[in-house]
């Protein structure tokens, strides 16, 4: 199994090598390992599962802290979300693009699904945010996350 797989010749989505250079990232086996792991897996990965994905590519453990080290980079540089489940685990995801700016997360199975624009929402949003002002609160970025289960894990 090659560790860094290129993607089909039918495929225009950047490598992880290209990823890492354009988001001004150092080229590491580890940093490629870890977002090749990430762009296959079906659902979001906790540290735990990252290391043990790694360990089955690599053929090898990795350094634990090496994981925690790039994954926190891969978040900084935005080619990687975290979230905190309702279990209080970080689970890591590649970056979901979402139109409308929204996600829903299943509590079950932590997959991250971008959520439909609605026309209405920009304004239900905006209104939040005066309401917040109103109370002296400042918001920098201001995105919905609907919590459920899946109709995969519901099913």
């Amino acid at each position: 199994m090659s560790l860094h797989p290129k993607p089909s010749p039918a495929s225009n989505a950047p490598d992880s090598e290209t990823l890492l250079r354009q988001s001004g990232l150092r080229v590491t086996r580890a940093a490629q390992t870890v977002l090749d792991l990430l762009a296959r897996a079906s659902q979001p990965l906790t540290h735990d599962d990252m290391v043990a994905a790694y360990t089955a590519a690599a053929g090898e453990a990795p350094d634990r802290v090496t994981i925690y080290r790039v994954l926190d980079r891969l978040v900084e540089a935005g080619l990687c979300d975290r979230r905190v489940g309702a279990d209080r685990v970080n689970r890591f995801s590649r970056h979901v693009e979402a139109a409308s700016g929204h996600i829903f997360e299943c509590d079950q199975c932590h997959k991250v699904l971008a959520l439909p624009s609605d026309p209405e929402l920009p304004k239900v949003m905006s209104r939040l945010g005066r309401e917040l002002r109103k109370q002296g609160i400042d918001t920098r970025h201001t995105a919905l996350t609907l919590h459920g289960t899946c109709g995969e894990c519901r099913g």
